[in-house]
């Protein structure tokens, strides 16, 4: 014999066990796109806002140099260097949720990196230009040249894929 609260139960408009869990499952389906979009907007979020301080940062750096404050400049690449490294910290902390955000996620942090050596290129070519060899200072700059290029490249790489989400 069937059990009469359960039947009752379910003509007075009470939901049922199984109504419960598949309409828990349904809204579940439904907000996950949703939340993988959410990674891939913060790694874009993120990916703006330090890439924008490192081009403050990179503009400091060349009105240094334009001005020929060796010393200055040095102190700035230190400061450059030191928020690339913040920025690969950050970025590296960032899950994201499909492909294309990986793809981007890796260039971002790789592009990040050569600002990093970027920045210590810039600041031995400081400290060198203030012991008179220049040179030796013109060498370092000229690598600091390529790598910052190369990040450059990579991040404007990084953010055309996350633009495209």
């Amino acid at each position: 014999m069937p059990d009469l609260t359960v039947l009752r139960a379910h003509r007075r408009g009470r939901p049922c066990g199984l109504a419960v869990v598949l309409g828990s499952l349904i809204a579940l389906a439904l907000l996950l796109p949703v939340a993988a979009g959410a990674s891939d907007a913060t790694l874009r979020v993120a990916l703006a806002n330090w890439s924008h301080r490192i081009a403050l940062d990179a503009s400091g750096i060349s009105l240094s140099a334009s001005s020929r404050h060796p010393r200055r400049m040095a102190r700035r690449a230190r400061h450059f260097r030191a928020d690339a490294l913040r920025a690969e910290r950050a970025l590296a902390a960032v899950p994201p949720s499909t492909i294309r955000g990986r793809r981007a996620k890796r260039l971002a942090l790789a592009a990040f990196r050569d600002y990093a050596v970027a920045g210590r290129e810039w600041a031995i070519s400081g400290q060198a230009r203030l012991q008179g060899p220049t040179l030796e200072a013109v060498a370092h700059a000229h690598t600091a040249a390529r790598f910052a290029r190369s990040g450059s490249r990579l991040l404007i790489a990084a953010g055309k894929l996350l633009r495209r989400l």
